[in-house]
């Protein structure tokens, strides 16, 4: 019975998690004091992430490609590295961090690899969810791991753990984001019109 009771709790709390019902807590930003820079993106339409973007995940219906959105932004002086977050706002979700990047742009689709992206795939209960896709302006790459991809982190933990690669609390130089919403079952460009 005790054994009966023990996965019976364990499959809740699974579900729980996987669904968010009841678990999220609040998105936090980080507080920097740094210049802000522009950051736009043509996989985003009015608002809403394009289709090319959803994951490859049974959660979704259909099934995405999983392939990053086209991002691009203004170069930044001294910096000689931007890194480029994809954050689910609504359940405090790491879709995507990149740290070596040395261009402006990222183009559509650069990442659809599950093992450096993983495009949207909120639950089919959990309504719209608003993604955060940001640049940093950094100074030094980090050589260590800073968040885990495809689970649920803390975004200020991660931004603030950016900021001090190096050792000391100066790393990014500037940073700026654009925001997009999804929600299951938005998977085709009909849709985001």
């Amino acid at each position: 019975m005790k054994k009966i009771l023990i996965q019976t709790v364990t499959m809740i709390t699974c579900l729980l998690l996987i669904t968010g019902c009841g678990l999220r807590s609040e998105f936090t930003d980080a507080s920097l004091d740094v210049p802000a820079i522009e950051v736009t993106s043509t996989s985003i339409v009015e608002g809403k992430l394009l289709t090319t973007t959803a994951a490859d995940k049974k959660s979704n219906n259909p099934l995405g490609e999983n392939k990053s959105p086209a991002v691009s932004w203004e170069s930044v002086e001294d910096a000689n590295y931007y890194a480029v977050i994809m954050f689910d706002e609504s359940a405090n979700w790491l879709h995507f961090f990149e740290t070596d990047i040395t261009t402006t742009k990222i183009e559509e689709g650069k990442y659809s690899d599950s093992k450096t992206y993983i495009g949207p795939y909120p639950p089919q209960s959990a309504g719209e969810h608003t993604y955060r896709i940001e640049v940093f302006a950094i100074k030094n790459q980090p050589n260590y791991p800073i968040g885990e991809l495809d689970s649920r982190e803390s975004y200020s933990g991660i931004v603030n753990h950016l900021n001090q690669v190096g050792g000391n609390s100066d790393n990014i130089l500037a940073r700026g984001y654009i925001l997009g919403t999804y929600k299951n079952g938005d998977n085709t460009k009909e849709d985001t019109k």
